[in-house]
């Protein structure tokens, strides 16, 4: 979805600028929430990650029920070529009436070819509340 991509772009611009793989890897996912395309927001995780399962449930309860808007913006990048550990301010829209922001901390491990999310912490950022 191009206003997810316009959303992160204009997100990067006011925090630290990673690079281009990890920012598309972080785009990807923008738009997979704005598509309501729960697995391929989940293909972003590595499934082994700590807390995965009731994470998924979470995700694919939110977008089955709700629109989702999303921008992240980088506020802590360090790593190499084969892991980062990033803090993204994630900043939540749901059904227009719903917001919540947080500083996200998470970690990018390199897994074959393609970037996975490994740690993420808080990990109820997505969660359905009453």
């Amino acid at each position: 979805m191009k206003l997810a991509a316009f959303l992160l772009a204009a997100a990067l611009a006011f925090g630290v600028e990673p690079p281009k793989d990890v920012g598309e890897f972080f785009r990807t996912a923008v738009e997979a929430l704005a598509d309501k395309d729960a697995a391929a927001f989940l293909d972003h995780f590595d499934r082994n990650m700590p807390g995965y399962a009731d994470f998924r449930d979470d995700m694919t309860a939110l977008l089955d029920r709700s629109e989702v808007v999303s921008t992240v913006a980088f506020v802590t990048d360090d790593g190499d070529t084969a892991r980062r550990v990033l803090q993204l301010d994630w900043d939540v829209q749901i059904d227009q009436d719903r917001r919540r922001r947080q500083i996200v901390k998470c970690t990018i491990e390199r897994q074959g070819k393609k970037w996975k999310i490994v740690a993420f912490d808080p990990l109820d950022l997505f969660k359905q509340q009453p």
